[in-house]
């Protein structure tokens, strides 16, 4: 049987994927190299976005064209599970993935001996060991689920409660990425901050669990998304300036400058707040002397927005000077709070409010990048570019493009490289020397 594992949406269903990519593989599955070579098709579905739904629509439609086994699991919300359930071989939900081997052979697919345990004690998912899609980097999910609500997301009503993962299962799972040469690490959850592991009678907040895993031995980054404001405490700031294997990048979504729209989305802050979060944040940057990286989220056309709260959003990011947004026009989700308003932004007046939010990141993202010129910066190299560069990513996660290639560069190492162009969105240079500290 071969296979083939399409997936939409955040870094946690990318988790997920390499999570199902194992099980097939282990009842005899054979990876496709794309959804036309493959007897079946795996869609790991986001349901965020309408936009995200719609392209899942599309590709059902061709994949029963081509006569595929279709399997969905993913974020899928209640309304399109009833819509789609004709149209596909098999829903399941990621939870289930114990049983997945007896789903698959129920709808007919020929699978070997199942070496999975099915065992109704095993009730995490987390348990089922990833098959990683790289061996430099790796996702590593410490918490699932979400208790936020707010008032445009789904992920509450697709991905549960906020759910921590156990601190000696995430170290167990670091240790054995890093014996086996892994250079990055990233820590997964909707809320990293609202992490609340045990350890027997013990509670282990995120500082604790980023201060045990940067303890244990090798030379590696360490890294995590995704923030929620309202819990980014001064502790968490200092502990990730404590440690040189920490990447000082911070996703923190805003969603909004409008304190106004801030409440209706339910975020539980104020403009105010986050802005003396990102002054700490650049404060203890400056303190020691070290580079930071700062992204968030930012929402346009939520329902009411006017133009005056637009442009307060416009301003904020002119101030903040973010390294990356993304930027996404609003659209109303079945099940959430905010599907009860009236979306009363026309289409038009929401994309040129994107349009105008786009050309400021350009010129903040520019700026930032420009402060590289003609200094050194350690790279993990990560592949190759279309036209045959080699590509990497800096600790903050500015792409870079590498112009010499003497031939011993290998995927998967730290290299120095001395940048010579800036653009919005990377970096150009060359590779000075290896660099494994």
């Amino acid at each position: 049987m071969k296979y083939f594992i399409q997936t939409f949406g955040c870094q946690m269903n990318k988790s997920d994927s390499e999570r199902i990519a194992f099980v097939l593989e282990q009842i005899g599955g054979q990876k496709a190299q794309d959804a036309e070579q493959a007897d079946l098709v795996v869609i790991n579905v986001c349901s965020v976005r309408q936009s995200a739904v719609h392209r899942v629509y599309s590709l059902i439609k061709k994949l029963k064209e081509q006569k595929k086994k279709i399997v969905l699991t993913g974020c899928l919300l209640p309304s399109d599970r009833k819509k789609l359930q004709d149209k596909v071989n098999l829903i399941f939900n990621i939870k289930e993935i114990f049983q997945l081997p007896k789903k698959l052979k129920k709808i007919g697919i020929a699978i070997g001996q199942s070496k999975i345990s099915v065992s109704s004690l095993r009730k995490n998912y987390l348990e089922i060991k990833p098959l990683y899609s790289s061996f430099f980097s790796a996702y590593v999910p410490i918490m699932t689920g979400c208790n936020n609500f707010c008032a445009y997301c789904v992920v509450p009503y697709v991905r549960g409660r906020e759910v921590s993962r156990s601190p000696l299962l995430v170290l167990k799972e670091t240790k054995k990425l890093l014996a086996k040469g892994c250079k990055r690490i990233i820590l997964l959850g909707q809320n990293v901050n609202s992490y609340q592991g045990e350890i027997g009678e013990k509670t282990i907040d995120f500082s604790q669990l980023l201060k045990m895993i940067v303890s244990l031995p090798g030379k590696f980054w360490l890294s995590f998304i995704t923030s929620h404001p309202k819990d980014l405490s001064d502790k968490l700031i200092k502990t990730v300036f404590s440690s040189d294997k920490i990447c000082k990048y911070f996703h923190l979504p805003i969603q909004s400058g409008s304190d106004r729209i801030l409440k209706k989305m339910n975020r539980g802050y104020k403009v105010e707040q986050y802005k003396k979060i990102i002054e700490k944040i650049k404060k203890e940057a400056s303190k020691k002397k070290i580079d930071v990286a700062i992204s968030t989220d930012i929402i346009v056309g939520f329902p009411s927005e006017t133009n005056s709260d637009f442009e307060k959003s416009a301003s904020l990011m002119e101030k903040i000077k973010f390294d990356m947004a993304y930027i996404a026009q609003y659209s109303s989700r079945p099940l959430t709070f905010a599907s009860s308003f009236k979306d009363n932004v026309d289409s038009s007046k929401k994309e040129k409010r994107q349009e105008k939010l786009f050309k400021i990141l350009f010129k903040t993202a520019l700026n930032n990048n420009k402060k590289y010129l003609n200094k050194e910066a350690r790279v993990l190299i990560t592949g190759f570019d279309k036209k045959g560069f080699i590509h990497g990513e800096t600790s903050l996660f500015k792409n870079v493009r590498i112009l010499n290639n003497d031939n011993l560069t290998r995927v998967g190492e730290f290299v120095k490289v001395k940048i010579v162009k800036a653009t919005p969105w990377g970096l150009t240079g060359r590779i000075l020397y290896f660099s494994e500290t």
